[in-house]
């Protein structure tokens, strides 16, 4: 997951010439945990901003969906079926993006 933050902070950096954090996840993992951002992120009835940010610069890896499914002990069904559906919506054909 941090890997994924430091990914598109440094992206949004390059592009924008200013520093850039994603405050708003920062904060939500300090509040309740990485796994529980990560879940409510990808339970979310639309992707987030981060998702199109990173499926856009050709970074679907780093998305929490993508995570998640490389880390499927860590989830319930629910989430990786989330995930697994979200990331289908990018390549109906394609095998996993995980």
């Amino acid at each position: 997951m941090r890997q994924s933050i430091h990914a598109l902070e440094g992206t949004l950096t390059l592009e924008r010439a200013k520093t850039t954090r994603l405050g708003r996840t920062r904060q939500k993992i300090a509040r309740v945990g990485e796994l529980e951002t990560i879940k409510d992120l990808i339970l979310g009835v639309k992707p987030s901003e981060g998702f199109f940010m990173l499926v856009d610069r050709q970074m679907t890896n780093l998305t929490f969906e993508a995570v998640a499914l490389r880390h499927p002990d860590r989830f319930d069904k629910a989430v990786i079926d989330a995930a697994t559906a979200r990331l289908q919506t990018l390549a109906p054909d394609a095998g996993p993006v995980a």
